[in-house]
C-alpha cells in the first residue's frame, strides 16, 4: 500500500532519506508500506503505523562510537552487551532523535520504534507490527521474510509473529549476540499469542 503524498509524510520521509544510503532507506520505506498494509487488518492508526516505519532506522547508519556517544547523552538505560555491540541502541537512539528532532511526541510510535529490534515483553499492538515489518517488508531478500508474509497472510498476523519473533532469536545466535531481551519477548510472544487462532 503506497504511503499517501501529504505534506507530513513528505517531511518524514525527506529526513530519512538524507540520514540513510540508498538500500536502508528502500529498506524503511518498504516497512512503513508493509505495516500501513497490515494497520486495517490488526487495527492500527495509519498515521502512526508509516511514521513509526518511516523513522524506525534513521540511526542504522551511525557508527558505533556515535551511536553509543548520543544513548549516553540522552540517557538510554546501557547493558554490557550494548556496550559491546553498540547497533543494538539503535532503536532507542531513533526513538529519541524522532522526538527531539522531529517532535514526534506520541507514545506508541516512540516504544515502537525503540523496541523494533528485540521487542519486549508487553509490547504494544504498533511495536508488534513494526516489529514484524522490519523483518518481514518485501525489500528483505532473505526466504524466512518471504515465509512470515506467508504465514501472515494465509494463516493471520499472530502466526506470522511468533515466527518472526522464533527467527529473530535465531538470527542472533548465529551472529553470536546475547540478547536475553529478545529470548524474554520470544517466550511472552508464545505465551500471549501462540494459540491464537488466525
Amino acid at each position: 500500500m503506497p504511503i499517501p503524498k501529504t505534506p507530513r509524510f513528505k517531511t518524514l520521509i525527506k529526513f530519512m532519506q538524507k540520514r540513510l544510503p540508498d538500500k536502508k532507506a528502500r529498506h524503511s520505506l518498504g516497512a512503513a508500506e508493509y505495516l500501513l498494509s497490515l494497520a486495517p487488518k490488526i487495527g492500527l492508526d495509519e498515521e502512526k503505523a508509516v511514521t513509526a516505519g518511516l523513522l524506525h532506522d534513521i540511526c542504522r547508519a551511525y557508527k558505533d562510537e556515535k551511536i553509543l556517544r548520543r544513548a549516553i547523552e540522552y540517557g538510554i538505560p546501557l547493558t554490557e552487551i550494548e556496550y559491546a555491540k553498540p547497533n543494538l541502541l539503535h532503536g532507542p537512539v531513533a526513538a529519541e532523535e524522532s522526538r527531539r528532532e522531529l517532535g514526534i511526541l506520541d507514545d506508541d510510535v516512540y516504544e515502537a520504534i525503540y523496541w523494533h529490534t528485540t521487542g519486549r515483553p508487553g509490547l504494544g499492538l504498533l511495536g508488534l507490527g513494526l516489529y514484524l515489518a522490519d523483518f518481514a517488508e518485501p525489500h528483505r531478500k532473505y526466504e524466512e521474510a518471504d515465509e512470515a508474509r506467508r504465514l501472515v497472510e494465509e494463516e493471520g498476523f499472530p502466526k506470522g509473529l511468533c515466527y518472526t519473533a522464533r527467527m529473530k532469536v535465531h538470527f542472533f545466535r548465529d551472529k553470536h549476540v546475547a540478547a536475553p531481551i529478545a529470548q524474554e519477548f520470544l517466550r511472552w510472544i508464545e505465551k500471549e499469542y501462540g494459540d491464537a487462532p488466525a
